[in-house]
């Protein structure tokens, strides 16, 4: 007994330390480079510093909801990178939050520490934050959302609704939440309180800047409006075909409107994972305790692909809150078959290789800039090592299994014969 409490908190130690060595390496990286402040920044910025004075002005493009937030820093350091900065601090943070979301929706260590690898290996969801876009923030809302719900706590509408009001994309998490926090005796109202109170955020946010604007914005796209950000049924075809594209492929082709195809037309994250969360759906048995959690996981990507597959135009970062829902559910697969762990790594490195490409030039990158796959490889290298007699004896096991099943298959069909 005692031998076992020894090695789960070594295990608990070397989790906690790994994971703050990837909040370091992200943060060197950071430090590293150059902000280099772009299109959305500004109107951004702009909310803050007129919120900061007490005024709440929705008239300003886009979706606010990160921006929230900043307005504390911009208070004590005045600066016109504020935004910039409270979004290079989530993006530091967002490995860290995603061990705690997926430690606490599947009660393990292992799969918080492989979702908090995933996330580090994901830099187009942090690094965008030197150009001013705020998905870092956003997806900071998504995985203090989930830990919370998994966690049972009635205050997971708070993050919850400030993610829809800064992407409406997270209302995917609907499945998720509905299935995790438990429903309180009593009236609706009462059972369902913090669902209510969620959707409550984005119905005032509306409200308010239907008042103030008269109308409802669309993020930054001013071009676009409620009614014109729908796409008609052969852009809805095409949308689709785009996005399974994009869910199966490293680097895709944008066959939609060709001019758009560049360095950043990559998927966020490894085809194998997405290939490994939908093996998870269909044997459900096999890799999940609870049928109902691999349903509000896979559920919640359809709802959020489904979302952008409805709209103008597929993108990447649109897709990203389906896809983080899709990852999750491949976890419990990625445990049960450990041999694609390689492959999913490599298969990670691709998008440093076209953001470098993209964005060396602007951002200043340099080599500190891959410091994290460098961290990630050498400790899953370590990893292997020390763990090398028990990969030796897995990879046995697995070697005989497959031979006794073509073995047995075979003589089943010399009985057919």
């Amino acid at each position: 007994m005692y031998a076992t409490i020894c090695r789960m908190r070594r295990s608990s130690l070397f989790a906690w330390g790994y994971i703050g060595l990837l909040t370091a390496a992200l943060a060197v990286s950071f430090a590293h480079a150059t902000i280099y402040p772009m299109d959305d920044h500004f109107h951004y910025q702009r909310f803050v510093e007129e919120l900061a004075r007490g005024h709440l002005d929705l008239r300003i493009p886009g979706f606010h909801g990160t921006n929230i937030i900043v307005v504390p820093w911009f208070w004590l350091s005045g600066s016109h990178l504020a935004q910039i900065h409270v979004q290079i601090a989530s993006a530091i943070l967002l490995p860290l939050l995603a061990f705690l979301a997926a430690r606490a929706l599947f009660r393990s260590t292992w799969h918080g520490v492989v979702f908090a690898s995933v996330i580090a290996m994901m830099p187009f969801l942090g690094f965008g934050s030197l150009r001013g876009w705020m998905v870092a923030t956003y997806n900071a809302y998504l995985f203090l959302t989930i830990f919370l719900a998994a966690r049972g706590s009635r205050w997971v509408w708070l993050p919850w609704g400030l993610a829809m009001i800064s992407l409406p994309f997270a209302i995917a998490l609907l499945p998720l939440v509905f299935v995790l926090v438990p429903a309180k005796h009593g009236a609706w109202h009462k059972r369902y309180a913090h669902l209510i109170a969620a959707f409550c955020v984005p119905a005032l946010y509306l409200l308010l800047q239907l008042i103030q604007a008269g109308h409802i914005s669309i993020g930054v796209h001013q071009d676009f409006s409620a009614t014109s950000i729908w796409a008609g049924p052969r852009r809805i075809f095409l949308n689709a075909a785009h996005g399974l594209q994009m869910l199966f492929s490293i680097h895709n082709y944008y066959f939609p409107d060709p001019v758009r195809t560049g360095h950043g037309n990559v998927m966020h994250t490894s085809p194998i994972l997405i290939m490994l969360g939908l093996l998870g759906g269909m044997a459900w048995k096999t890799f999940f305790v609870q049928r109902a959690t691999v349903i509000a996981l896979l559920l919640g990507g359809i709802i959020g692909i489904g979302m952008n597959v409805m709209i103008d135009h597929m993108d990447h970062f649109y897709m990203d809150t389906g896809i983080l829902l899709i990852v999750l559910a491949a976890l419990p697969v990625l445990r049960t078959l450990p041999f694609c762990l390689p492959l999913v790594l490599a298969t990670l490195h691709f998008q440093w290789f076209y953001f470098y490409l993209n964005f060396r030039e602007p951002f200043q990158l340099d080599p500190w800039f891959f410091l994290t796959p460098a961290i990630v490889d050498i400790c899953f290298v370590l990893f292997c090592i020390t763990r090398l007699s028990d990969i030796r004896a897995a990879l046995t096991e697995w070697w005989r299994g497959s031979a006794l099943a073509v073995a047995q298959r075979g003589t089943a069909g010399d009985r057919g014969g």
